[in-house]
């Protein structure tokens, strides 16, 4: 016998098109950590906003031109969601069309879920 129960998935709050831009000179960091750093502070500050933040984060998916320097963001990493461990996603891309940008990186968050729920 089966049971027809609807299966409702959370609804998922995507952040995405994260970037290292300097935001006052619209430049970005000839290196992958700073863009990095900047990216998530960017995202943190957009989850915050919909009340939610780190661990909130289920899946991060990194999009790079090239891995050279990102082993330098694992301690940022660690900090940063080293107590949820998000999935994560590493994608590798041809040059990106505007100069200097070396990453970009997009975060899957789930809202806390009420107690009564």
């Amino acid at each position: 016998m089966e049971e027809n129960t609807p299966f409702h998935p959370p609804a998922e709050v995507h952040i995405r098109h994260l970037t290292g831009e300097d935001m006052q000179t619209g430049t970005f960091s000839p290196d992958l950590f700073p863009q990095i750093r900047q990216a998530l502070a960017t995202g943190m500050v957009r989850l915050a906003r919909q009340g939610m933040g780190a661990d909130n984060v289920t899946r991060i998916v990194f999009t790079l031109c090239a891995t050279d320097g990102f082993t330098a963001c694992f301690p940022l990493l660690n900090d940063l969601f080293g107590r949820t461990c998000p999935a994560t996603t590493l994608r590798l891309v041809g040059p990106f069309t505007q100069p200097g940008k070396l990453a970009e990186i997009e975060l899957i968050a789930l809202p806390a879920q009420d107690a009564g729920q």
